[in-house]
């Protein structure tokens, strides 16, 4: 019994499925970068001006 392959048929194809992978990986991790800058940024400001 022969399996037939599913893939990709170009290699358009293959960059758009490549890059979609890609994007769902990185922008929770870029969400999740700036929120935690954003809180890094608040933080330090509030230490701050209670130090000061």
């Amino acid at each position: 019994m022969e399996q037939e392959l599913q893939g990709p048929g170009n290699a358009v194809e293959s960059t758009a499925n490549t890059l979609l992978t890609v994007s769902r990986m990185l922008l929770p991790l870029a969400i999740t970068v700036t929120i935690t800058g954003g809180g890094l940024l608040v933080f330090f400001t509030l230490v701050t001006a209670v130090v000061l």
